[in-house]
């Protein structure tokens, strides 16, 4: 897959503006996992993720959360990644699985969290880099060094 093809200007805004949508809506304590399908095979996705540091001021946190004396100690976070297109079972985001490498089982791990307050130029670097995840993936799983399952 060629990278310029894909990593264009239009391309970059279009998710640049699926991302920022998306957050937009988590920041108001939205529900659920959104989708931007890349391929047949492959999809960004954007949804609240387990295990963060209530505490950390640089992520979009849920007002949920588990609690201890008084205070936050784990809680939600908003990240994105491209991960394993699934039509039928994508409303939670730590289900969906990574394409991964055959040899040792481990995860191709691409997710970030999204910060409160990204500028659009934040979204359209994001979108930027996840395009050109999703290039070097494809190209990666054509010669066989990673699988999609």
């Amino acid at each position: 897959m060629n990278k310029k093809n894909i990593v264009t200007k239009a391309n970059i805004e279009k998710v640049a503006d699926f991302l920022e949508k998306a957050c937009s809506y988590f920041k108001k304590d939205g529900n659920g996992c959104f989708h931007f399908n890349l391929s047949d095979d492959l999809a960004l996705y954007i949804g609240w993720s387990d295990g963060y540091d209530m505490a950390d001021t640089d992520i979009i946190k849920s007002t949920e959360g588990q609690r201890k004396n008084g205070s936050w100690t784990c809680g939600y976070a908003i990240n994105a990644a491209v991960k394993v297109r699934n039509d039928f079972d994508c409303a939670d985001f730590d289900f969906l699985n990574y394409p991964y490498y055959p040899e040792d089982g481990e995860a191709w791990d691409n997710g970030i969290s999204m910060r409160p307050n990204q500028t659009r130029r934040e979204y359209r670097h994001d979108a930027r880099w996840f395009l050109e995840t999703f290039v070097s993936m494809t190209n990666a799983h054509k010669k066989g060094e990673i699988v999609y399952e």
